[in-house]
Parts: C-alpha cells; sequence; structure tokens
C-alpha cells in the first residue's frame, strides 16, 4: 500500500512538473548575447558577453544554450564548441530561480567585416529530463570589424612621397579669398585674373594676385576590380587595407582626406563615398565604409568614376589611387589629367611572384606575398 501510494505521489509530482514546466518555462525568460565592443582593428580582442536572466522561481536545471559564428572570430575557450564553416557554441549549465548568469568568452578577430549572431536557441529540459522545450533568440548586437593596418615604419617612403606633393599643391593654389594686391601682366598670367577696372585706370593689364591657399587635400580612389585571377580576395583586402592606413597616416598629420571606391556592400549597392575630414574620428568614417565593403564592382564603373571627377581640374587636390589594376586605359586618364595641371598618384599591389613592372614615375609597386 505504501509502495502504491508513492508510485501514486511519484507520478502525481511528474505530471504536476510536467504541466508547470510546459506553461511556465519561458514565462520571465530572457537570453541575450552582445559584443563588448561596437568596432575594433583586425587583429584585435573583444568578448562576446552572454546574459540569461530567469525571474520566476522555477528553476532551469538543464539549460543549452547554442549559438553560430562567423569562423573567423577565433575563440580562446573551445570547450562546448566546434568549428566546421562557422563557429558553434553549445553551452550547457543550470540557472536557478530568480538567478541571472553573465559569462564573458574572449576571442580574437581575424578578418575585417560586419559581424552578428545569426542564429541562437534556448533548450530547457524539467526536472525529470524526460520533456524537452525549445526556442530562437533574437541577437541584435553587432560587431565591425575595421581593416587591417600595414606597418607605418614599411609605408613611410610612399608618405614622404605623399607629403612631398601636397607641399608642391600648396605652392600653387591660390586661394581667391586672399586678395594681396595688383601687378602688371605677364605672359604667363591667365586673362581670367586681368584687373579690368585697374587696367582701364593704368591704361595697361594689370593682374590680381591673391595669397597661396593651406587646404590642399588628398582623395583616395579606391579600385577593387584586378586584372589577376588568382587570390583576388587577398590582393583587394591588400587595397582595402592600404587604403585604410595612409587614411590614418594623413589623418595624424592633419591632412583632409576623403574616398572613393568602387567596392559594393553586402546587398551589392554600391558603398557610398565619403567627404573630407581631418579630424582623428574621420577616421572611423572612412574605415566603416572601407569594413562594408563586400564585394567590387567592375573596372568600367571605377573608370566612370574618375571621367566625372576628373571633368574640371582641381589642383588643390591630390589624388591617390589603390589598385591592383593598371592597365592602358586607366593609366591614360592618369596623363591626361596630370596634362590638365591635377596632381595624380598610383600605388599598385602586386603579387611577387609575377613581379612588377615601372610603367610612370608617379604609379608605384606595393609587393604582395602570394604565398604567406
Amino acid at each position: 500500500m505504501k509502495l502504491l501510494s508513492a508510485v501514486i505521489i511519484l507520478i502525481a509530482i511528474y505530471i504536476f512538473q510536467k504541466v508547470l514546466y510546459r506553461k511556465n518555462w519561458d514565462r520571465e525568460l530572457s537570453a541575450e548575447l552582445s559584443f563588448s565592443k561596437n568596432h575594433m582593428e583586425c587583429g584585435e580582442k573583444a568578448e562576446l558577453l552572454e546574459v540569461i536572466s530567469n525571474n520566476k522561481l522555477l528553476p532551469l536545471p538543464v539549460f543549452h544554450f547554442k549559438f553560430s559564428l562567423d569562423r573567423s572570430l577565433v575563440f580562446e575557450n573551445m570547450e562546448n564548441a566546434s568549428v566546421t564553416d562557422r563557429f558553434h557554441k553549445n553551452e550547457i549549465f543550470s540557472v536557478m530561480g530568480r538567478e541571472k548568469v553573465t559569462r564573458r568568452m574572449s576571442f580574437r578577430a581575424e578578418k575585417r567585416g560586419i559581424f552578428q549572431v545569426e542564429s541562437a536557441s534556448i533548450l530547457v529540459r524539467d526536472f525529470f529530463l524526460t520533456s524537452t522545450f525549445a526556442k530562437m533568440v533574437e541577437c541584435r548586437s553587432s560587431l565591425m570589424v575595421f581593416p587591417s593596418k600595414l606597418s607605418a615604419a614599411v609605408l613611410e617612403p610612399f608618405m614622404r612621397g605623399i607629403m612631398g606633393e601636397l607641399e608642391a599643391r600648396r605652392s600653387v593654389v591660390e586661394d581667391m579669398s586672399f586678395f594681396r594686391g595688383i601687378r602688371e601682366y605677364r605672359s604667363t598670367d591667365s586673362m581670367r585674373a586681368v584687373n579690368w577696372k585697374a587696367s582701364a585706370r593704368r591704361g595697361e593689364l594689370m593682374v590680381n594676385m591673391f595669397g597661396w591657399s593651406m587646404d590642399a587635400r588628398v582623395m583616395l580612389l579606391l579600385n577593387l576590380d584586378t586584372d589577376v585571377m588568382v587570390e583576388t580576395e587577398r590582393m583587394q583586402e591588400t587595397a582595402i587595407s592600404l587604403c585604410s592606413t595612409i587614411a590614418r597616416e594623413l589623418l595624424e598629420r592633419k591632412v583632409a582626406v576623403s574616398l572613393l571606391t568602387n567596392g559594393l556592400d553586402a546587398d551589392k549597392q554600391p558603398v557610398p563615398a565619403v567627404s573630407y575630414g581631418a579630424e582623428l574620428s574621420h577616421g572611423l568614417t572612412i574605415d566603416e565604409s572601407l569594413t562594408r565593403v563586400c564585394g567590387s564592382g567592375k573596372k568600367d564603373m571605377f573608370l566612370d568614376e574618375v571621367d566625372a571627377l576628373w571633368k574640371t581640374p582641381r589642383p588643390e587636390i591630390v589624388y591617390l589611387i589603390v589598385s591592383p589594376y593598371q592597365k592602358q586605359d586607366l593609366l591614360e586618364r592618369i596623363d591626361r589629367a596630370g596634362e590638365r595641371g591635377d596632381s595624380v598618384m598610383m600605388i599598385v599591389p602586386y603579387y611577387d611572384e609575377f613581379g612588377y613592372k615601372k610603367v610612370r614615375d608617379n604609379v608605384r609597386g606595393w609587393e604582395v606575398p602570394l604565398h604567406g
């Protein structure tokens, strides 16, 4: 009789807890995943924060939390984790009633891009481990990993060339808002500089004199279409890193920088141009734009942008092209821009095994190891 009573009580408890868990397991239960940073440099470390809150008295004796991330985020602790085409984590622990569990998982970002937890789920078992309850978790946190930065020491010869060209530009660009006076006309003067009222009074041609502008600027023109068929992604990443590093170095020297690229975002739409800025914080804007690049438009798209840009001479601007592509159609445009008075420089990433042939004095190569 006692045994029968015990069995009946046990069955009653089992049914009661089964109904209790089925109706209440996810009540006042929340699970959140978030990154410790909104953005970071490629190669840096950050943390993924996991916060589970069970604000009811009912304990959750077996709690599974599963999620997946891009495998380029490399976690230090690989317990209960696996890596296939993605990084998969399945954490198992208990969450008592009125308990909040916070876990921190350290990782290192090895690749540029925008990352977020695309899928996460909760799986809970009842007290007798006979029933399973599950639901998906919405995760909104995202992480932007900026392009890797190249060595400033290795880049310094390029930077000296850019800064030298900027100084040269400052000596030839007149600031029309800074009037210095008038003088007699010379055969090398433009007729646009003639002061007709002063010329009428003096009976000879007189021209206006202006001060020199110190507002020389650099526009980065990034072409991601290549003329090589191997390891194109590595070549494109090198070009992106070059732009990011050069922008940072110029901003540290208080030079205004803008960016124009034929890169495409995740929706295959053109990445918007970045306007000029000289503050160090402008580097974040440029890096954010470069980080959004997920593909490349065709080289014709880049050539069309260059044609539109160089319709009007802009002697105060130094144009710096970063392009793995350097065929004749692009070189001819650079030549024509130079003939009109524009200042154009170009850096061409190339693979060491293919070599590089110098084609212009204002075009320089950047060696990239094909295997390494």
